[in-house]
């Protein structure tokens, strides 16, 4: 019976443990979130209207066979 009542205390800590780890995880992930959007909002502030972020180039069409080369 004692074992049991050890292996019950044990799971029960580990429980609490992994709660904590998860409550963490949420706090950091929530505050990486508020940090960005507020890196956003401060380049966005900073960038004059008429200019726009950078945004990579579309590739333009194939030139290979297909194209009648």
């Amino acid at each position: 019976m004692e074992a049991l009542d050890l292996t019950a205390d044990r799971l029960r800590r580990l429980q609490e443990v992994a709660t904590t780890m998860a409550d963490d995880a949420r706090a950091r992930a929530d505050r990486v979130l508020a940090d960005r959007t507020a890196a956003q909002a401060d380049a966005d502030a900073v960038r004059p209207d008429d200019q726009q972020a950078h945004r990579p180039q579309q590739p333009g069409p194939h030139r290979g066979r297909e194209a009648g080369h």
